[in-house]
């Protein structure tokens, strides 16, 4: 019951969110890298939901600790070399 009930407050609350962006800024804000990631987040959402099901927690959660270090290790190696 709580991860519905979080689910459909995070819900309006992001509607209420991208609504005021677009209206503030307006849709100039758009460009094409936006729109390849909300594409890739909508097609990536449905295959993380098949992952986290199928997939044990703890090494998903190994994963994807492995995952931020990488991902950390090389933007701090990238902006010190």
């Amino acid at each position: 019951m709580t991860i519905g009930t979080v689910n459909t407050a995070e819900f309006f609350l992001t509607t209420t969110i991208s609504a005021t962006f677009i209206l503030t800024i307006g849709f100039s804000a758009f460009t094409l890298a936006t729109a390849g990631l909300l594409l890739g987040g909508l097609l990536a959402a449905p295959l993380g939901a098949i992952v986290a099901k199928r997939v044990a927690s703890r090494p998903l959660m190994a994963l994807v600790g492995v995952l931020l270090t990488a991902t950390s290790l090389f933007t701090i190696v990238r902006e010190l070399g």
